[in-house]
């Protein structure tokens, strides 16, 4: 299945130390959508698979363990984004911690 990624929200912190965004990963016909939130900071990103997920890591840490989350080098993203396609879900990419 070829699938496509876009940013559907981004932000950043006004210091530019962290940029947060909403990741959307389509099919050409939309009978395929999955998204992702992430926090992008010092060439890394963090992906959730909820908001609440990134906000507990944002203000507690990650200090039980419990957070799930995945992580991706910049190189490794900007070579899925910057693709024509992807061939699969974006979610098959990540590896949950």
């Amino acid at each position: 299945m070829k699938t496509f990624i876009t940013t559907a929200h981004e932000e950043s912190y006004s210091d530019g130390s962290r940029t947060l965004g909403i990741l959307l990963n389509y099919s050409e016909s939309n009978d395929f959508k999955e998204s992702f939130v992430y926090i992008y900071h010092n060439g890394n990103y963090v992906f959730f698979n909820t908001m609440i997920d990134m906000m507990n890591y944002l203000l507690f840490g990650n200090r039980d363990n419990k957070i799930i989350r995945a992580y991706m080098k910049e190189d490794d993203f900007d070579a899925l984004y910057d693709a024509e396609y992807i061939n699969g879900k974006f979610g098959d990419y990540l590896t949950w911690q």
